[in-house]
């Protein structure tokens, strides 16, 4: 065989090799191309979208909050405008001191709610807003005392039905052809009707 033979073969050899070479790069290239379509396809299917309505509703309330914070600032400003030196830093006192009472009331608040359901659920009574906003007061005595009427009117009523029910009269109810709600009984503003409501549906007060 003859020189220029020998290197036709070699130069061969080494293009088919390159030729194949290069066709797994392509394949690698398809293969990474696919993997980033579908990541890009999960990532559009993780991404939550809204409706037209949606939308307009999130605008709308953030538009109501910035426009009723706006309106408080103008009106600070001008209550400032009119105010000397000693005046504005009274005003300012008094309004951290405002902020300073309204947190420490709820504050207050959240603690003997916590309580209050505590010693409702110790009785199998659920403390609902409603009942809660009912039975906690100013203090934590006060709150026990209003928490502890409350379970005995419950327990005083449900003694009052099993004895009827087992003398075979059905304990009373609301005559009214409406049946009324638990907020409805709580929103009540006549004490004495309020109190005359829960007794005539007592069960909506336990679980």
């Amino acid at each position: 065989m003859e020189t220029k033979d020998l290197l036709h073969l070699d130069l061969q050899y080494f293009a088919d090799d390159n030729n194949q070479s290069d066709d797994n790069n392509d394949s690698n290239n398809n293969q990474d191309n696919q993997n980033q379509n579908d990541q890009s396809d999960d990532k559009n299917q993780s991404v939550k979208t809204y409706s037209e309505e949606e939308v307009q509703k999130m605008v709308k309330e953030r538009v109501a909050r910035e426009k009723k914070a706006a309106e408080k600032a103008v009106e600070e400003a001008k209550k400032l405008a009119k105010m000397n030196e000693d005046e504005k830093r009274k005003y300012e006192f008094e309004q951290i001191q405002k902020e300073l009472d309204e947190y420490k009331r709820k504050d207050s608040f959240n603690g003997l709610s916590k309580e209050a359901s505590k010693m409702l659920s110790e009785h199998q009574i659920t403390a609902d807003d409603e009942l809660l906003a009912f039975v906690v007061k100013e203090s934590a005595e006060d709150t026990r005392v209003a928490v502890n009427s409350f379970v005995s009117l419950i327990n005083a009523k449900v003694e009052e039905g099993v004895k009827k029910a087992l003398a075979g009269k059905p304990p009373k109810v609301n005559t009214n052809n409406k049946a009324l709600t638990k907020q409805q009984i709580m929103d009540e503003k006549d004490a004495i009707k309020r109190q005359k409501l829960i007794n005539e549906n007592i069960h909506l007060f336990q679980k």
